[in-house]
């Protein structure tokens, strides 16, 4: 970063104290406890925290200068006072967006926003240097810090926009800013906030009205309300698809190979074809298609499209396949809705083939009215795969019970101990398992006590520990 003090308060206030002008921002930081010599502090307010209560201690540890919204105690270096340091947080990151002049790409959706953040960040690396939100820092402070740490020597900035309530958009899209609006898809998430489908579609296509001028949109034709959204605020939007081949980019998935590698096709404008790459599954062909249509539009060629895909490495709580002795473990734990949990159980169903299945699965949070539907959904889905069986854990329990309506070997578990007890009373060999739920559920710590047993069971059968 290359912003003076000086340069700060202009932006924030319309004023510039002559005699800092030229002190010069190392790091902007919302943490005091992560602050060096020569950052800016924003004291942030938290549901548990005030970032007012630690501006001495940011002070203690090297920061220049402190955003707050009113007087912290116990501080000496200069206070610029704003009225919300939220919002003071994101006009920085826009001033600072509009400085650099880098491409921006805006990526949000329902489903897939961080794996195709992930993706076209490996695919545009080919051709530019690359800038990109840590994991899924998206919201309306991990947005500004990202791009904060982004800076105009890195030709491309690839920005995550997650929302949850109506405005959240809004807020975000302004100071993104893109060149190229990215919308992966829309299904039944966030509905506490966003209402219904139609709801959370046109709260993730408001982000085309903040486009730069000759901006790009891409967005999926898969989804009707989505793309009804879409046209309506922008009359010529790239279309992607995995159903309709008339699509800018259309990607289809084939299947697995034997060493469990997903089969994909491919056609562009600037080519087509058949590869392979280290993920399966039909939601991980929509994200290939998607990631096509923004890189083409950043004019990268077929190949380098492909080479990027291929080099992509799993997140290891996103569909992250676990060999463990004669089991496969799949934790996809970072986060469940009814979109993301049914394309997972039907992915698990396809890799499963004739192995038993086993789904550990958890409540999906944050669906309002329609929570007890969904879940009653999810089990009538689960009735439908058949799994060997199904451990469940939340409060919708008894919803996922109603769905199924018998027929599947069915146990509600509050924790990893009770599930593991009862998996070893399965005695089940080489199975498929997939873990996944609400982030708020830690679902992980069931993926990591399996793969622990697994492995401890492999190791005293191979006789070495």
């Amino acid at each position: 970063m290359k912003l003076t003090l000086g340069d700060v308060q202009h932006c924030l206030t319309g004023m510039a104290e002559e005699c800092r002008e030229f002190a010069v921002i190392n790091a902007v930081r919302t943490d005091s406890r992560a602050v060096e010599p020569g950052d800016l502090f924003f004291c942030i307010e938290g549901w548990n925290f005030d970032g007012h209560e630690f501006a001495a201690q940011a002070e203690t540890r090297g920061a220049v200068a402190v955003v707050a919204s009113r007087m912290p105690e116990g501080v000496t270096v200069p206070v610029i006072m704003v009225r919300d340091t939220v919002r003071a947080l994101g006009q920085l990151a826009s001033c600072w967006r509009d400085l650099c002049g880098s491409i921006l790409v805006a990526v949000t959706g329902t489903a897939g926003k961080t794996t195709v953040k992930e993706m076209l960040a490996a695919v545009v690396s080919r051709k530019f240097t690359v800038a990109k939100n840590y994991r899924n820092l998206n919201n309306q402070i991990g947005l500004p810090v990202s791009m904060l740490k982004a800076d105009s020597g890195q030709e491309v900035w690839i920005m995550e926009l997650g929302i949850s309530v109506k405005g959240d958009m809004e807020e975000l899209a302004v100071i993104a800013s893109p060149d190229v609006a990215v919308i992966t898809n829309v299904g039944p998430g966030h509905l506490e906030g966003l209402g219904d489908v139609a709801g959370v579609a046109r709260a993730k296509s408001s982000l085309l009205k903040y486009m730069r001028q000759d901006g790009t949109a891409i967005v999926s034709k898969d989804y009707p309300e989505l793309w009804a959204a879409a046209t309506e605020l922008t009359g010529s939007p790239v279309g992607f698809s995995t159903s309709d081949e008339s699509a800018s980019c259309h990607a289809v998935f084939l299947g697995a190979d034997d060493d469990g590698r997903g089969r994909f096709r491919l056609r562009t404008p600037t080519g087509q074809g058949e590869f392979t790459a280290p993920f399966c599954g039909d939601h991980y062909a929509e994200n290939v298609a998607c990631v096509a249509a923004a890189a083409n539009a950043l004019g990268l060629p077929f190949d380098d499209i492909v080479a990027g895909v291929q080099a992509v490495e799993a997140d290891c709580q996103r569909f992250c396949c676990r060999p463990m002795g004669d089991a496969l473990v799949i934790d996809d734990t970072y986060n469940a809705n009814p979109l993301s949990m049914g394309r997972s159980i039907r992915t698990a169903v396809a890799m499963a083939k004739d192995r038993p299945l086993v789904l550990v699965l958890g409540d999906m949070r944050e669906l309002g009215d329609e929570a007890q539907a969904r879940h009653e959904e999810l089990g009538r889905l689960i009735r439908d795969v058949a799994p060997r069986a199904v451990f469940f854990k939340g409060a919708h329990c008894g919803d996922v019970l109603c769905g199924l309506d018998g027929g599947v070997d069915f146990t509600a578990v509050e924790g990893p101990g009770e599930f593991l007890a009862a998996w070893r009373d399965m005695e089940l060999a080489d199975a498929v398992v997939l873990v996944k739920g609400s982030r708020s559920l830690k679902m992980e710590a069931f993926a990591a006590a399996l793969c622990r047993e697994l492995d401890d069971r492999a190791g005293t059968q191979g006789g070495v520990r």
